[in-house]
């Protein structure tokens, strides 16, 4: 796609050379995005990054401008994934990828759902488990807690709400207060485990 002042620079690094063509194809069919080698200049807003499982303890070194949103097909080494990183699941549909991207450059992490369920598997075999039953909170913070764990941003979460985005991130704020949690991934996942299903989907 041809860069325009307005499109997002994303650039591409994969364990296998089919994985790099894939994503590649993609992210070209993708509107807004421009396709840049991973060492350009300025460096590109995203870097997707398709790690085979051996490579998740060595994060690619990139600018601080640039966001990494990596894609997992599973959780087999989690320890090694970066804290509160954002997770792209292979299963999505390609077009959840822009969504992604564009989450990212909000400010938000992205967890594909799929992968916010199996690290909370994962998690709960761990001391630091999500607690037992969830704390009171208000109505409006438990809307929050639910549009959160199904991997919505504070800007889709205000829309769907009809709030600001600033309100909603004041609703983050005392969600994390009241959980106990310091991320958005630590929250969505208890809110995926304690909050009653019809409210998750």
């Amino acid at each position: 796609m041809p860069m325009t002042a307005a499109a997002i620079t994303v650039a591409v690094r994969a364990h296998f050379p089919l994985q790099s063509a894939g994503l590649t194809s993609v992210l070209a069919s993708l509107p807004g995005l421009a396709l840049v080698p991973e060492g350009s200049l300025p460096p590109p807003s995203v870097l997707v990054w398709w790690p085979g499982s051996e490579q998740l303890a060595s994060v690619p070194d990139h600018a601080g401008a640039t966001r990494l949103l990596i894609i997992l097909p599973d959780l087999s080494v989690p320890a090694a994934v970066p804290a509160d990183s954002s997770l792209f699941s292979p299963d999505e549909h390609p077009a959840a990828l822009g969504v992604a991207i564009r989450q990212l450059l909000r400010g938000d992490p992205y967890v594909s759902p799929s992968l916010a369920r199996v690290l909370l598997e994962r998690r709960l075999h761990d001391e630091d488990a999500p607690p037992a039953e969830l704390p009171r909170l208000s109505d409006r913070e438990r809307e929050v807690l639910s549009l959160l764990a199904q991997g919505l941003s504070n800007k889709a979460i205000a829309s769907r709400l009809f709030l600001s985005v600033r309100t909603v991130e004041g609703h983050l704020a005392n969600l994390y207060a009241c959980l106990g949690v310091r991320s958005r991934t630590e929250a969505a996942l208890i809110g995926i485990r304690l909050l009653p299903p019809t409210l998750t989907q």
